[in-house]
């Protein structure tokens, strides 16, 4: 099922980004000279599938995704560290925003929006700098501009 859904996913992606790069089978059967031809066959019912899992994607707000959490801790100590956490990485890097977020008994304080876990390592070695104990968390559903 795994297999299925992450394949619904790969074909949502490539179809999205035809559909903003106009359409790419149109594209790929267009004969320019000195190159091949590649020729798609598709079963009925697979651009159905991809445009509901564009609309799911879209309904929830966002795809499965990783960000770095700067902070975590408990209790009204916990609420005014985050806090200021969040101040301290947002004066430090101020083209970035930070969630502070509450979910019992936790204060957490999260940054970035990455599809990949590899694609926030960039930014995770800019962090350590300045926040040594941050760390890659798998996140529910983060919102990304392009996937």
């Amino acid at each position: 099922m795994k297999i299925l859904l992450l394949l619904i996913c790969f074909f949502c992606s490539v179809l999205v980004n035809a559909q903003s790069e106009g359409n790419l089978a149109g594209n790929l059967q267009e004969r320019v000279e000195g190159e091949g031809v590649i020729t798609i066959y598709d079963e009925d019912g697979i651009e159905e599938l991809v445009d509901i899992q564009v609309e799911v994607n879209e309904r929830i707000g966002g795809v499965e995704g990783y960000r770095i959490q700067l902070f975590s801790g408990s209790g009204p100590a916990g609420k005014r560290k985050a806090l200021n956490v969040k101040g301290k990485f947002l004066n430090n890097f101020p083209g970035y925003d930070a969630d502070l977020s509450f979910t019992s008994p936790f204060w957490r304080v999260r940054v970035g929006n990455y599809r990949h876990k590899h694609e926030a390592l960039q930014l995770l070695n800019d962090l350590r700098k300045i926040f040594p104990n941050c760390y890659i968390v798998k996140d529910g559903y983060v919102k990304m501009n392009k996937f």
